[in-house]
């Protein structure tokens, strides 16, 4: 995955100093909390996204040697070519909706970020009337500071915010305001860096034993203010998903596995992903909306 740091520089220590620029944003940040009297301060990844135009277009069930060429009727090749595309591309945007299967939400609740208007309509396969949890959004754009951008807001007002400030170094914003992550924990590392935007499809990858293409269809993009019609490929299966959340009591990043889940993928006739939707048999899943790369 690029990013702006150098490739001959050691690497940051685990447990170590953070750079100067993580301390600087450490301290600027937490003083703009103080002087506001907010519980959470948030950062925002700098630069721009355009939408992608049409003409830019180990041991698992399917194995990771693809060319660039990857047939749609080969799912496992072409859902490969697609995780390489999201992975080696230098900027994306995507958007996310969590489904709670209980009636009462998970980790509190997660509501619609502020000013993201009305959600879409829930029509991700299966399930049996999930509650709404929430809305997310992920954002990168190699170079800026932060790099990686992961936004989630609970119904009750929990907002935590999740960051890869370049060079390793991850960061979040929830109750106990800004923490430096140092040693991150396979959860920080799932939810605060760049590899959450592929992670769906290396699941898909590695559990799904059942992938299978079904045709090629248009497939809407919902989210206000960035909806899309795109031509994709739809593939579906079952799957084992892990659903990224956040324990309030310990102030920490959690992963929870979704076991047997249902899904729905539409990559488009470039290669890109558009949208994938999964849902359990008792409710729980996600959709993801993938808006733009570059």
């Amino acid at each position: 995955m690029p990013h702006s740091s150098d490739p001959d520089e050691p690497s940051p220590v685990p447990g170590g100093r953070p750079n100067w620029l993580v301390s600087t944003l450490v301290v600027l940040v937490c003083l703009a909390v103080v002087a506001s009297g907010w519980g959470v301060a948030r950062l925002t990844v700098g630069g721009s996204l355009r939408p992608l135009g049409a003409a830019e277009a180990p041991a698992s069930p399917h194995p990771r040697d693809v060319s660039a060429g990857a047939d749609p009727e080969d799912a496992g090749a072409y859902v490969e070519a697609a995780a390489e595309l999201v992975e080696g591309s230098p900027a994306f945007h995507i958007t996310f909706r969590v489904y709670d299967g209980g009636s009462a939400p998970r980790d509190g609740g997660e509501a619609p970020v502020p000013g993201a208007g009305d959600p879409p309509a829930d029509d991700a396969p299966t399930g049996t009337g999930p509650y709404t949890a929430g809305l997310g959004e992920a954002v990168y754009a190699s170079g800026a500071e932060p790099e990686f951008d992961h936004t989630f807001t609970t119904e009750g007002g929990r907002s935590v915010y999740r960051y890869d400030m370049g060079g390793g170094q991850l960061m979040m914003t929830a109750d106990r305001g800004l923490e430096l992550l140092d040693p991150p924990s396979t959860a920080d590392r799932y939810l605060c860096s760049p590899g959450f935007g592929a992670a769906k499809l290396r699941e898909v990858l590695d559990t799904s034993t059942d992938l299978a293409l079904t045709g090629l269809e248009e497939v809407r993009l919902e989210r206000p203010g960035l909806r899309s019609t795109h031509s994709a490929y739809r593939y579906t299966g079952t799957f084992t998903a892990v659903l990224g959340g956040y324990d309030p009591e310990a102030g920490s990043n959690t992963l929870t596995t979704v076991e047997d889940a249902e899904f729905e993928l539409w990559i488009d006739e470039g290669g890109y992903p558009r949208r994938l939707d999964y849902r359990a048999a008792d409710g729980v899943g996600e959709s993801y909306e993938y808006h733009s790369f570059s």
